[in-house]
């Protein structure tokens, strides 16, 4: 007999596992079916000389087998860190570098505890979606249950999202682009280039592309990402709306490229997050493509859609509908006011003049549909009412362009690629980008007459030293009157100016503020440099000077005071400039100052929009956004300078512009009413238990001195080093420190030496260059993965001392409890203590513990002698208590998930049921027409084909919800036990 049983676990040469199995043989001996911790069988002959019964928790308890308490405590700690934020609480609360907002923990809470984490997020701008959306990811890996992200944003928000998750969660994402991925094809030829990475960011329209060249077998980015053998747990679309499909009138689907980009990703993703500002931009049939890919049984038809079919697919907070604790509006007010400026008559003279010369050549190019010369008369329209000094730079690069003979076809091979989306999309450049093409439209000639071009170059001299005697720019004086106003009045006061170019912002800088400390940000700052501009500015200076570069990723609410020095062209730039104050933790009402010269067209239909968006605002209960959905369909740039061209009233280009408004907001009411989701977020009504919630997580099992006193004795134990790099006593509110790793953890990712490291959150906040020593850190990640390593760290035993008063004398057994889905996948786990005394009492709570025994310390004693022949008995009683709290805990996951399952079978079935009725009506009437001698069976076959393959999607669709909703607890895992004494201290 080998004394082998099933269920006996056993190491061998090359592993270990649990026997399932034991078959005997003829010769006397036995076969072990032995199912491995990797997870697979092996069948064993037991008379091998290397396999051994691994002893379990009881038998060592039983005989006194005891462990290193400081290993004990090490796999202890370990465990309980492991599994704190598998169930029901945050682990992106603690650890992270950013003061996350309640109605962003409620966003995420409200994913992660839906089954299949799909939804599109759309909550107005300058609610922070991509925090609510960096939650959701963390929170996914946290628990077991991602670990290869895709994030897909548009390319001026890429190096963003790559800052902003290394940044504030300490996730180091690689970004997808033409470059990285060459070198990643050249280093791994036979492998999909999106499987050599884990956490990707890359731009839409990097994603989108396909091989130009037919000759080409080389497999295109877009097509490999249709082609992953390893899928995403998680992927998210920023500015999801660019994901666009439309219904043609035939019925048929004319996708975009970027939709399809959406359609790959979203069959190969687990969890799927959308995020835009603008889920529904009017166009229902775009809405309902959006929505498809999110869940594609959910809606057969855009006519399906309603606000209660989208509750539990897509979360959309306005702000006005966010209240505080108290009541009182999360958001403050916005006060838009319109600063005119009236124009000197040299100005007026340079403006007239200009415009005139930018009419004519705007005509020609139109004439000559040269239309890279069309946009640099654009550019100069702009340029000319943004100040004197950039029309001016303008006047010179043209002087020089009609001398050198520039043509179109002269502008180089990145710029006309770009050309298109300049033309279209300008909001999907970076600021480099826009400021790289513009630079280069400013050179393009309307003709090659050598007669006409000298008779251009003439005039652009003439007007270029109008431009120069020009010693005051009345917009910048009146700008410096209202500075200056504000500051005498308040000297701390803090005041965003915005303009459109980087000439005009020098200008502001050196001309007209050179008295001034100023912060500036434009599209050449790198994001350090970024960040010192924007600390000056919150710490020292008292005006900000930014380009659109600054539009995003600047969180700037410790200011109120902003001014448009020029207002963009494009709407959705004005929408986005507003952001940076309007946003949560803006205390004060948001005082905005439009500056505008009278009596030109585009500065009046500028303001106009302007004033009118905000009354559409105010009636429709928005805060946001509106702009860019009023004006949807209206090119601005093409209505602008056709009523320059055409030198049509102000009065009359006005007028169109208020119709197509007034026309619009009825559709805006229109979708807000019949189709959009609109969440209120209340902190003084129902939504106060989010606040539980974040207390949970914030001050619940594990603390940063839990994860600091697991990194020391660990340190302790295997050689590390950790010592104060700050001189004199340690500080009370978290130190820094050096940190010397042990050999057994270095390598792979974790450095063997940290400069300057910190346990404490509000250190990590302060100081950006310190490495952050938080659960989720490579460190302490690696640190827990030894500790759990039963070859590595026994510490499975321990004798410990309960304090006197305490009862017992008992044994403690730390249980592991969780559950998996119908899948097959662990849903969720948690550790559970289960203390059981020698009177079989059996309790949650924990004796308070004095004292851990070292094995040489463990001598013979009689209390000590009858726990340990009790433990059999004893440990019985904990495993029925362990399975009631792990049925339990299972039970609670099992109703909602059969609740969600119920409701994706409904959609299921109607999608089908649909899909179905409608090709069997089409079969019948092919059979119809068949049966009067008309040949059809070609689609009789094709409809019969059609119906087959639905009724073999819906089976196996009905057959996975029906596996998908079942819960099953797995049997608890006693992972540590103690044999707890309570021994008067004098026998100690």
């Amino acid at each position: 007999m080998t004394g082998f049983e099933v269920g006996d676990h056993v190491k061998f040469a090359g592993g270990q596992g649990e026997i399932t199995k034991i078959e005997e043989r003829p010769n006397g001996g036995q076969l072990l079916h032995v199912y491995t911790t990797e997870g697979q069988l092996r069948k064993l002959p037991s008379g091998l000389p290397h396999i051994k019964r691994i002893e379990s928790i009881v038998d060592r308890l039983a005989a006194r087998q005891i462990d290193s308490p400081i290993h004990h405590d090490l796999r202890e700690r370990a465990t309980r860190l492991d599994l704190a934020y598998r169930y029901d609480r945050f682990l992106s609360l603690t650890n992270n570098r950013i003061e996350i907002e309640p109605y962003q923990v409620q966003a995420a809470y409200e994913i992660l505890n839906s089954y299949d984490h799909r939804y599109l997020i759309g909550d107005e701008v300058g609610l922070g979606k991509t925090i609510e959306a960096g939650i959701v990811i963390e929170e996914l890996i946290a628990r077991g249950r991602a670990q290869r992200v895709l994030i897909v944003a548009p390319a001026p928000l890429t190096v963003q999202w790559q800052e902003e998750m290394r940044e504030k969660f300490d996730r180091n994402f690689v970004i997808y682009d033409r470059e990285t991925v060459e070198n990643h094809r050249q280093s791994h030829p036979n492998q999909n280039v999106w499987e050599q990475e884990d956490l990707i960011i890359t731009s839409i329209d990097f994603a989108k592309q396909t091989n130009d060249d037919p000759e080409s077998d080389r497999v295109s980015v877009r097509d490999a990402l249709d082609n992953l053998n390893a899928s995403w747990d998680v992927a998210v679309f920023d500015e999801a709306h660019h994901l666009t499909a439309r219904r043609g009138s035939d019925d048929s689907i004319d996708r975009t490229q970027r939709y399809t980009v959406g359609e790959a990703v979203a069959e190969n993703s687990d969890a799927l997050l959308l995020m835009t500002g603008t889920p529904h931009k009017g166009k229902s049939d775009q809405f309902y493509f959006l929505v498809n890919l999110l869940d594609p049984y959910r809606f057969n038809h855009e006519s399906q859609i309603n606000p209660d079919a989208l509750d539990d697919l897509m979360i959309r907070r306005l702000k006005d509908d966010m209240y505080e604790t108290d009541g009182t509006r999360m958001f403050p007010e916005k006060n838009i006011e319109a600063l005119g400026v009236d124009m000197s008559p040299a100005e007026r003279k340079l403006y007239d003049d200009v415009t005139e010369y930018i009419r004519e050549y705007y005509n020609l190019a139109q004439q000559e549909e040269n239309q890279a010369a069309g946009f640099t008369m654009v550019i100069y329209q702009k340029r000319l009412v943004s100040s004197i000094y950039a029309i001016q730079k303008s006047l010179e690069n043209r002087m020089r362009a009609i001398q050198n003979d520039a043509v179109a076809e002269d502008l180089p091979d990145d710029v006309q690629e770009l050309i298109p989306r300049y033309s279209t999309e300008p909001e999907t450049l970076t600021d480099t980008e826009r400021e790289r093409v513009e630079e280069a439209l400013e050179t393009v000639t309307v003709t090659l007459n050598r007669s006409q071009m000298q008779e251009e170059l003439d005039r652009v001299k003439q007007l270029w030293q109008q431009a120069k005697s020009i010693q005051t720019d009345s917009k910048a004086q009146l700008l410096k009157q209202f500075i200056d106003r504000i500051l005498s009045s308040d000297p701390e006061e803090k005041i965003l100016i915005f303009t459109e170019y980087t000439d005009t912002l020098e200008y502001l800088r050196d001309r007209v503020f050179d008295d001034h400390d100023i912060a500036q940000v434009y599209g050449d700052l790198d994001q350090d440099r970024r960040r010192e501009e924007m600390e000056k500015f919150e710490n020292e200076a008292n005006l900000m000077l930014a380009t659109d570069a600054a539009q995003e990723g600047l969180n700037l609410q410790f200011a109120h005071i902003m001014v448009n020095y020029d207002l963009p062209w494009n709407p959705i730039r004005i929408d986005q400039r507003m952001g940076r104050l309007h946003r949560y933790g803006q205390e004060r009402t948001v005082e905005i100052r439009n500056l505008f010269f009278k009596n030109t067209r585009e500065s009046e239909i500028l303001n106009l929009l302007v004033e009118k968006t905000n009354q559409i605002e105010s009636d429709l209960g928005m805060r946001s956004d509106v702009l860019g959905r009023v004006l949807e369909d209206v090119d601005l740039d093409d209505t602008i300078m056709a009523a320059i061209a055409e030198n049509r009233p102000t009065d009359e280009v006005v007028g169109d512009i208020e119709e197509t408004i007034e026309e619009r907001k009825e559709a805006l009411q229109t979708v807000e009413n019949e189709f959009l989701i609109r969440d209120r977020f209340d902190l003084s009504d129902e939504d106060e238990e989010i606040l539980e919630v974040i207390e949970r997580s914030q001050h619940g099992d594990v603390s940063e001195d839990d994860i600091e006193v697991l990194v020391r004795e660990f340190f302790n134990e295997f050689d590390g080093n950790i010592r104060g790099v700050r001189p004199g006593p340690a500080r009370s509110g978290g130190d820094v420190f050096q940190l010397d790793v042990p050999d057994v953890l270095s390598g792979d990712q974790v450095s063997s030496q940290y400069d300057r490291a910190t346990f404490t959150r509000e250190v990590a906040m302060e100081q950006d260059d310190i490495e952050f020593i938080a659960l989720d850190h490579p460190l302490v990640q690696s640190l827990i993965e030894f500790c759990l390593d039963s070859t590595r760290i026994q510490g499975r035993v321990a004798v410990k001392v309960a304090k006197d008063g305490e009862p017992g004398p008992g044994v403690l057994f730390n249980y592991r409890l969780g559950y998996v889905s119908g899948a097959g996948e662990a849903v969720t786990e948690k550790l559970v203590s289960l203390y059981v005394t020698s009177d079989g009492d059996v309790s949650t709570t924990k004796p308070e513990i004095v004292d851990t025994l070292p094995p040489g310390e463990v001598s013979a004693d009689k209390t000590l002698d009858q726990l340990a022949s009790m433990v059999s008995d004893l440990h019985g009683i904990a495993e029925m208590e362990a399975w009631e709290q792990v049925e339990s805990f299972a039970e609670e996951a099992r109703e909602e998930r059969e609740r969600e399952m119920e409701i994706k079978r409904q959609h299921a079935e109607r999608h089908f049921e649909e899909e179905i009725s409608e090709w069997e009506e089409r079969l019948e009437t092919y059979e119809q027409q068949d049966e009067r001698g008309k040949d059809m069976s070609a689609p009789i076959g094709n409809a019969k084909r059609q119906l087959e393959s639905l009724r073999h999607e819906r089976n196996e669709e009905l057959a996975r919800l029906e596996e998908e909703k079942h819960v099953t607890p797995e049997e608890p895992e006693l992972v540590t036990a103690a044999l707890i004494l309570d021994l008067p201290s004098q026998n100690r």
